[in-house]
């Protein structure tokens, strides 16, 4: 494709070249940059694209698109957002493969992980084919617009015909899904998080937001009956979306859904709430009622999201996810119920360099939550875990906790400490299968350990 008519493409500009390069990449790393590529200057909160432009020159790069004047010798195209040009000039250069899917885009702090996983359970399991993308699936919760059009383009290849992901506020502040017309996007829930990045809220908030314009879908669905899923409708509708709102409080009557009788196949209400959601998303993309009530009996959940291990005369362990205030909240919630007779024991921490305002929330909710407490690390990361794990006991107020900064000895000391009627709740790492602590990652399983521990201290009770 001519640099000219992937520029027309996107609406970028007029201006003429002397020369007009075939592109035949789009790409914003000057480290892989090569002859045939339109190398895109994008800022970065560490790196700026633009200061590396030569190195993307000196390696063969065709053309550049800047935010700013450069002095270079091939083709200049200049634009306001870099980022949502490389997003729009993906989409085009792979041949807008959206268009030839039915995409679903899930967005939310919690329950993305967990609705995409149920979709394509429901999906396949129903005969429909399906791909998805997202916290299982690669490095980042959304790829940058390049690898995801690209993605998109050998799915569609393949015979692919439906594509759930998950849609991080990152994703979408940045502009990595410009360019994605979606079938349907979805709306989970909003609590603090990620405000190390988005400094607060509100900010948070709005990026979510941008997905529920008539640029991405003409349909949502949203959890309502809370503050931001009442607003992201209200958004949705004036922008002249159809608006499909599940209400917690009302999203099951006498265990009906749209006029069935369901099943649904976990305990925990928060899943609950996510198999509504993947159910009216899969709905939208075309399975019948009646089959997707038959599917929804044979879901299993995501890998450490309220997974339980239970054995007969030792306490139920849950490894959860959960790594927000609201997250923690809703697991201990789920779990309480399950205890009966005994106490409800958690074990959990809080990542480091990401948002500290929630650690001392995190150490509140859980006092509040749960019988007992076990502080320890979860992914340290370059900060002490000894600091992280402080200024969570300044939101606790009594001393119905311990602390102790090994994990494993924590889950260790958590199993030791129970009895048979209890429930213990190991917290924030789910599915994640190493730890990073001072820069470098650790194989490390919060479901192996504990299985290995329980195997170890519960053997002569089987």
């Amino acid at each position: 494709m001519r640099l000219s008519e992937l520029l027309e493409g996107v609406g970028l500009g007029s201006e003429k070249f002397l020369v007009d390069p075939e592109i035949q990449r789009v790409v914003h790393d000057s480290r892989i940059a090569q002859k045939g590529d339109l190398f895109c200057c994008i800022p970065g909160l560490e790196y700026d694209g633009h200061d590396f432009v030569s190195d993307a020159v000196e390696a063969g790069a065709s053309a550049v698109v800047s935010e700013r004047p450069l002095n270079i010798e091939i083709p200049l195209v200049r634009t306001e957002s870099a980022r949502q040009s490389l997003a729009q000039l993906s989409s085009f250069h792979a041949g807008n493969p959206s268009r030839d899917l039915k995409i679903v885009g899930v967005t939310g702090t919690n329950g993305k992980t967990s609705v995409v996983h149920l979709l394509e359970q429901i999906l396949s399991n129903s005969g429909h084919s399906v791909r998805s993308s997202g916290t299982l699936t690669g490095e980042r919760t959304t790829p940058e617009a390049p690898e995801l059009q690209n993605q998109f383009s050998t799915w569609h290849s393949q015979g692919i015909k439906n594509v759930a992901m998950e849609v991080s506020s990152h994703a979408l502040e940045q502009f990595r899904v410009d360019g994605t017309e979606f079938e349907a996007v979805a709306f989970t829930n909003l609590s603090r998080d990620h405000l190390d990045y988005h400094k607060s809220l509100e900010e948070y908030y709005k990026a979510k937001e941008r997905l529920f314009s008539n640029n991405f879908s003409s349909k949502a669905v949203v959890v309502i009956g809370q503050e931001f899923g009442d607003r992201i409708a209200a958004t949705a509708l004036n922008n002249g979306l159809e608006v499909i709102g599940i209400n917690p409080k009302e999203s099951l009557i006498q265990d009906k859904w749209r006029g069935h009788e369901i099943r649904i196949p976990f305990e925990a209400d928060f899943m609950v709430l996510n198999t509504l959601v993947a159910a009216e998303l899969a709905l939208v993309l075309g399975v019948g009622a009646a089959e997707i009530v038959r599917e929804i009996e044979k879901l299993v959940p995501v890998p450490g999201r309220f997974e339980m291990i239970t054995k007969d005369f030792i306490p139920t362990v849950i490894i959860d996810y959960a790594h927000t205030p609201e997250a923690l909240e809703a697991t201990l919630m789920s779990a309480r119920k399950l205890k009966g007779k005994g106490d409800l024991i958690v074990v959990f921490g809080c990542g480091g360099e990401r948002d500290k305002g929630k650690r001392p929330l995190m150490g509140k909710v859980a006092e509040d939550g749960a019988d007992f407490c076990v502080v320890t690390s979860d992914n340290p990361r370059e900060e002490p875990a000894m600091n992280i794990i402080e200024e969570i006991l300044s939101g606790l107020e009594t001393n119905d906790f311990v602390v102790e900064a090994n994990r494993k000895d924590a889950i260790e000391l958590a199993l030791r400490r129970a009895n048979k009627n209890d429930v213990i709740v190991i917290a924030g790492k789910g599915h994640e299968t190493t730890q990073e602590i001072s820069g470098r990652l650790f194989d490390f399983n919060d479901r192996e350990v504990a299985e290995g521990l329980i195997s170890e201290i519960f053997r002569d009770e089987d």
